[in-house]
């Protein structure tokens, strides 16, 4: 067996995406309906010698087209296909990367991305997730209120802050061994601390109330540094204030994320599938895309930014 039939080399889902607000909210995150509309993007799925990829979503895996190269065209054709009504991102959370809820807790199937990558070998058994680009420009947000950032800066009313959609953002893969069975692990990424993001993921906060502040005799909690205490200044209440008592409670908890990615085992493939996909060894990723509603930097000056998502897999 040569070297070359023993590589794989995935280049994968470079993804422009454009978040569109539908209403005229002005405040945080959390009270929008928000869409995202999938631009023209440049992606590409390539494998090598003895590696063969497909995409989609199939009951038999043999219904697939299995190719070498999946083209733009294919994973455009897969989104219009699979969101036949249109895609909408929406606020959403998930303690496990794969299941999601709204902010009140209530399961959701929809306002996230799916991507559903396939495999077949005859020689090649483990997928490996070796990089990830999530991309956006930072760019100056005018605040209507007074509030303090998720770096602990006071923002006064009508001051300019830089601000990142990319911060917001979580992805996540999840392998499965073989067809509809058990899963082999799930393993989430956001990206690492910077000017304009703090990190959100894998933490169980104890209390996303924050502080309490007394005005006027009242005493309320005015949320945690960021996202939260935006969304307390423009409202007067907390996130999630309608459905958890004082505010967001205990409860809330995010999936454990990486910053960084560069070997992290995805997928190992089933063995002994021939009768499933004519090949010794099958399996399957699912991808998820998502805004993370509890993260810090989930503000509405999201809205109308572009994101690159891109993913690259390999052995």
């Amino acid at each position: 067996m040569n070297s070359i039939t023993r590589k794989l080399v995935l280049s994968v889902l470079t993804v422009v995406l454009t978040v569109i607000a539908l209403g005229t909210t002005t405040f945080a995150w959390f009270t929008l309906t928000n869409t995202s509309v999938i631009q023209p993007f440049e992606a590409q799925v390539v494998s090598d010698t003895g590696i063969e990829v497909a995409i989609g979503n199939a009951a038999d895996p043999l219904t697939l087209t299995w190719k070498t190269v999946i083209t733009t065209q294919d994973i455009y054709d897969y989104i219009e296909s699979a969101y036949p009504a249109g895609f909408a991102f929406t606020h959403v959370t998930t303690v496990d990367g794969y299941t999601f809820t709204d902010m009140a807790g209530s399961s959701v199937t929809s306002g996230y991305l799916q991507i559903p990558l396939h495999f077949r070998s005859e020689n090649e058994q483990n997928i490996i997730w070796n990089q990830v680009r999530l991309e956006s420009t930072a760019s100056a947000y005018r605040t209507g209120v007074q509030f303090v950032d998720s770096k602990g800066i006071t923002r006064l009313a009508n001051s300019e802050f830089p601000v990142n959609l990319q911060d917001a953002m979580k992805i996540s893969v999840r392998g499965i061994t073989e067809r509809a069975t058990s899963t082999y692990g799930v393993t989430a990424y956001e990206n690492p601390i910077s000017e304009t993001n703090t990190l959100s993921g894998g933490f169980s906060n104890t209390d996303l109330r924050g502080t309490q502040e007394t005005v006027l005799g009242v005493t309320n909690y005015i949320g945690v540094n960021g996202a939260q205490n935006f969304y307390y200044r423009s409202t007067n209440t907390l996130p999630g204030a309608e459905v958890l008592p004082d505010g967001a409670s205990a409860s809330v908890t995010t999936v454990p994320t990486l910053t960084a990615i560069s070997s992290s085992l995805v997928l190992q493939m089933a063995d002994n599938q021939e009768a499933l996909v004519e090949t010794k060894y099958y399996g399957s990723v699912m991808v998820y895309v998502w805004f993370e509603g509890w993260d810090a930097e989930a503000f509405n000056s999201l809205l109308g930014r572009r994101i690159i998502i891109a993913l690259r897999f390999g052995v």
